[in-house]
């Protein structure tokens, strides 16, 4: 019925390194650095994608 996918190319709950979706208020931006509100992630962690809401 359907092809075979990797794990990675799923969205599922069973994914062995969650992505995690947050929208989040802009504040600033300074440079390359951008400052948000209610970004919920530990520090440190990577941004993988940006998208206007």
């Amino acid at each position: 019925s359907r092809p075979r996918r990797g794990v990675f190319a799923l969205r599922s709950p069973m994914r062995p390194n969650p992505i995690g979706v947050t929208v989040v208020d802009l504040v600033s931006v300074e440079g390359n650095v951008l400052c948000v509100h209610n970004l919920d992630a530990i520090n440190g962690t990577p941004v993988l994608d940006l998208k206007p809401a």
